[in-house]
C-alpha cells in the first residue's frame, strides 16, 4: 500500500473541523469573560486553522482523483463535497484574515473596532458551519451507513432518488448498463 493524496487529505481534514468548533466555543467563552487574552488565543487559533485549511483543501482536490477510481463511489457525492469544501475554504481564509487584523490591533492599546469584532464573529460562525458540513459530506462519500439517516444531505444526481437510471450500487453510485462501470 502506498501513501497517496487521499491519505494526506484524511490526515489533515479533521484539524480545521475540530479547530473551528473549538475556536467557536473559545470565542463564546472569551466574550463571556471579556478576556483580551482569550480573544488573542482565538485569533491565533483561527490563523492556524486558516493555514491548515490550505493543504487540506488542495489535498482534497487531488484525493478526488484517487477516490473516484474506487468501486461504489458516487461522483455526485464527491462533487457535492468539493463544492461545499470550496465555500468552507474561502470562509476560513477570510476568517483567518480577520483574525490576523484582530491580532495586529490587539498589540496596540486600542480596542478592535466594533465592525471588525462583529465581522470576525459572523465569519467564525459561518466558517464553522461550512467546514462541519463539508466534513459531513466528505464522510458520506465512503460511509454508506449514515446515508439513509440523512436523506436531506443526498444530492439528487447520486441516483438515489431515481430508479429509472441504471442499477444502483451499494455505495450510492450508479452503474452504467453499457460499461458496468460505477460512477
Amino acid at each position: 500500500m502506498t501513501f497517496n493524496w487521499a491519505h494526506t487529505h484524511l490526515l489533515l481534514n479533521h484539524f480545521p473541523i475540530i479547530g473551528a468548533i473549538f475556536g467557536l466555543l473559545l470565542l463564546v467563552y472569551a466574550m463571556a469573560k471579556d478576556s483580551k487574552e482569550l480573544n488573542i488565543a482565538t485569533y491565533w487559533l483561527f490563523i492556524i486553522i486558516a493555514l491548515l485549511a490550505i493543504p487540506t483543501y488542495f489535498s482534497g482536490k487531488q484525493a478526488a482523483g484517487v477516490v473516484l477510481d474506487l468501486p461504489n463511489i458516487s461522483e455526485a457525492f464527491v462533487h457535492q463535497h468539493r463544492n461545499i469544501a470550496e465555500w468552507a475554504f474561502i470562509s476560513l481564509e477570510i476568517t483567518g484574515a480577520f483574525a490576523l487584523m484582530g491580532l495586529l490591533i490587539s498589540k496596540s492599546p486600542k480596542k478592535a473596532p466594533n465592525w471588525l469584532t462583529a465581522t470576525f464573529i459572523i465569519f467564525v460562525i459561518i466558517s464553522t458551519g461550512l467546514i462541519s458540513w463539508a466534513g459531513l459530506q466528505g464522510g458520506i462519500i465512503r460511509h454508506t451507513e449514515v446515508r439513509g439517516d440523512l436523506p436531506f444531505l443526498m444530492p439528487d444526481e447520486a441516483g438515489l432518488n431515481d430508479s429509472n437510471q441504471g442499477s444502483q450500487t451499494e455505495g450510492g453510485g450508479k452503474q452504467s448498463e453499457e460499461s458496468g462501470h460505477t460512477h
